[in-house]
């Protein structure tokens, strides 16, 4: 390690920064995006947005950052961004602010708050979500009781009615409020804002036709949206409200966008889980402005979307990007533990590769001005940050450095990629961070992904540079069912059988390299990850601790508890009560039939607002180990949802790591 330099630690995460949501401008001369940070002392993310110049990378912050501004989206004419900010009353609202600098003024007061901003072409409207509470969870007979009770404290918590399928959703919460689309004229802000969709769907990712006449949007409105995972792309006609479905209902279909002559919306879509059984890999379409011919362009692929998995930086990812004569869409793509840039003719089928690096890109825009691109890309040794490519490739060229206070002070592990066989003979990769000082042996933690179908791959992960720091080596390893490989791979996924070998293999091959140390091995992970955890320790003692962050114990209670474990698991594998055959094989898979087994200390970290693994997943596990007499605990964490790095607070997500570090080093001791 560099003597001018340290390690980096936990605590130099009140220091990383985040970038996300880079915009170009009209004349592709300077970038907008989001920059946000960790306000220790008042445990608030906080988010700015910043201005890059594409000629040059100088930058500089134009809004205040002091509570979340967002969502800068360029007018037409490049001289205003329009920007959600929490900055008044917490709640989001539309704010407008001239590029050449001054005031920011409001333009929405919302009850519902406001997001999403979205200008009309010719620069005259606002299209923008909201999110207006609807009567789907409310008893009737309660809500007459206090229509007829005014009296009566109005936020006295009210009961909540289930009829359907769906309720709720992690993150998002009970299914209490829609998603909406309306409209705000600048000519006239002082005018109330024009509702575009309503009913009880959401209408979300909206995206204005280049000659102004429609907006389409995702939505499921079909008669059994309230028991599908299934979307449509929708057109809504700006004047006159009409309404058009243009795909067939068998999709679940998200960021639509439009072709430059407006005749044409490529989509990301895949068939939901629920109409057809075992996974799909998610593609581009295609599809008319007229609708009903939508066509899948990588049919032909053995590929799918991007999939590597985060761990401090969570976005929400790149849509379709057209080229400028409509023949070529790119999109990101996982391929060996990249996700990176390709190219799709679309008349011919051709694919290719554009972006070079081994890279985690995560946003990305097209700069038609420069013939460019410009996105957001971590890789294993750089933090998530802007970068620019050339339309015809290459490597990523970085365009600022927005954690180089940081970069400049800590020493960075270099990562090792890996690969070994499995099961069947299949090839199966690894990323193997070492600690910075390898004195001898060391310990190895291995870090299992979520999905299961997701990935580890060329990304920056925080929490294996701080272990490294404090002396452990990380092992990420992409058993099958992970993404980036082909479909039968992923497909693959068994939950417990050969990806459990997939696993262990890995372990074996770091071993076999003669630095890691046998008798301190730790293994962790969250969501599926979390699951083979607790997997794991009911199948081998080999390791000395694992931190399971909202696991699986029993997928059983996992199929009526989370929010589309139904349609999940009972499309892929069948429901539990219709078959012998079936009701066995949730059991074999469930880990607490093996908690007999467990002996390995157990740590549980459970978000108390997941909805996706509920924490009753992790309390069952904490009993039966807690009656066996066993070394566990549980740790709860409030308003927190499934992820926990990107939705507890800023000390919780802090404490993800700053636990989990503590539990290892606790347990290893006593294998010294």
């Amino acid at each position: 390690m560099s003597e001018e330099k340290r390690a980096l630690t936990l605590e130099d995460f009140w220091r990383l920064k985040t970038v996300a949501d880079p915009r170009p401008s009209p004349d592709g001369t300077q970038v907008a995006y989001v920059v946000g940070s960790f306000d220790e002392a008042k445990n608030q993310l906080c988010s700015a947005i910043w201005l890059a110049s594409l000629e040059n990378g100088r930058c500089h912050q134009l809004t205040s950052g002091e509570s979340q501004d967002m969502q800068p989206r360029w007018s037409p004419d490049g001289t205003q961004l329009a920007f959600v900010s929490t900055r008044h009353e917490g709640k989001p609202q539309l704010f407008l602010i001239e590029v050449a600098g001054g005031e920011a003024r409001r333009l929405t007061s919302v009850a519902d708050g406001a997001n999403s901003p979205l200008w009309s072409p010719d620069g005259k409207q606002i299209c923008y979500a909201s999110t207006p509470e609807t009567d789907r969870q409310k008893v009737p007979q309660e809500t007459a009781w206090f229509e007829a009770h005014s009296e009566v404290e109005k936020a006295t918590p009210r009961l909540r009615r289930q009829s359907q399928l769906l309720t709720r959703f992690d993150a998002r919460g009970y299914i209490e409020r829609r998603a909406q689309l309306f409209v705000l004229s600048l000519d006239d802000v002082q005018a109330a804002p024009r509702q575009l969709t309503d009913g009880d769907f959401d209408a979300a990712q909206a995206a204005w036709s280049p000659d102004g006449v429609l907006i389409a949007f995702v939505a499921n409105r079909s008669v059994n949206a309230n028991a599908s995972l299934a979307s449509d792309i929708w057109t809504v006609a700006v004047e006159g409200g009409e309404l058009h479905c243009l795909t067939d209902g068998d999709l679940s279909a998200m960021s639509p966008v439009w072709s430059p002559d407006g005749e044409s919306i490529a989509f990301f879509a895949e068939h939901p889980l629920n109409a057809r059984s075992g996974y799909e890999d998610p593609h581009v379409w295609l599809v008319s402005r007229a609708g009903g011919d939508q066509r899948d362009l990588m049919s032909h692929l053995d590929r799918s979307l991007a999939a590597v998995q985060p761990d401090y930086h969570f976005s929400g990812g790149a849509a379709p990007i057209w080229s400028v004569d409509g023949q070529t869409l790119s999109f990101v793509s996982a391929e060996h533990g990249a996700n990176a840039l390709f190219a799709l003719a679309i008349e011919t089928g051709t694919c290719w590769r554009v972006s070079s690096t081994a890279a985690d890109i995560v946003a990305l825009e097209s700069v038609e001005a420069k013939q460019l691109f410009v996105g957001v890309a971590a890789t294993s040794e750089r933090p998530y940050d802007l970068f620019t490519l050339p339309w015809s490739g290459g490597e990523l060229q970085p365009l600022v450095s927005t954690n180089q206070a940081l970069l400049a002070e800590v020493c960075i592990a270099p990562t090792e990629h890996i690969s070994f066989t499995g099961p069947d003979g299949w090839e199966i990769e690894g990323w193997l961070v070492e600690p910075l000082h390898t004195e001898g042996s060391y310990p190895l933690i291995l870090h299992v992904h979520g999905g299961p179908y997701s990935a580890w791959g060329n990304s920056f992960y925080f929490q294996a540079q701080a272990l490294a720091g404090a002396g452990y080596a990380s092992l990420y390893v992409n058993p099958r069912g992970s993404k980036g490989y082909h479909f039968a791979f992923t497909q693959a996924a068994d939950w417990g059988e050969n990806d459990f070998l997939d696993l262990m293999a890995g372990v074996d091959a770091v071993l076999a390299m003669g630095k890691a140390d046998p008798r301190r091995l730790g293994i962790t992970g969250i969501s599926y990850g979390g699951f083979m955890t607790n997997w794991a320790l009911g199948h081998t003692d080999r390791f000395a601790a694992g931190v399971s962050v909202n696991g699986v114990s029993n997928l059983i209670s996992m199929f009526g508890t989370s929010d589309v474990g139904a349609l999940w698991f009972g499309a892929q594998y069948g429901r539990f009560w219709e078959s012998e055959e079936t009701w066995q094989w949730y059991r074999a898979r469930s880990p607490i039939t093996y908690v007999g087994n467990i002996t390995t200390p157990l740590l549980l970290l459970q978000s108390e607002n997941d909805y996706r693994c509920p924490i009753e997943q992790g309390e069952q596990l904490f009993t039966a180990l807690c009656a066996r007499q066993q070394t566990v605990e549980l740790i709860r964490f409030p308003n927190a949802s499934h992820a926990i790095a990107s939705t507890a607070s800023p000390h919780h997500r802090y404490f993800q790591w700053k636990l989990t570090l503590d539990w290892f080093e606790t347990h290893f001791k006593q294998r010294e």
